[in-house]
């Protein structure tokens, strides 16, 4: 299947098949021990369109699966 070109612009909220790739790493407090606080991506189109998001520490558990380092 070819890749399909979206734009964050074009995105919707609701349930969704599509893939994305994005960078993500994980957000710890350096105040705290390291103790991890989430996962932070920074999502960027073609436009140049910035789109900043976290997943917090407490939803982890159901947002990790669906994301693979790569």
């Amino acid at each position: 299947m070819a890749n399909v070109l979206v734009l964050l612009s074009d995105l919707q909220t609701g349930h969704s098949s599509s893939t994305v790739q994005v960078r993500f790493w994980e957000a710890r407090n350096v105040n705290h021990g390291g103790e991890l606080m989430g996962v932070e991506m920074l999502l960027l189109d073609s436009q140049a369109t910035m789109m900043p998001a976290t997943v917090n520490v407490n939803r982890l558990a159901t947002y990790m699966p669906n994301l693979k380092a790569g």
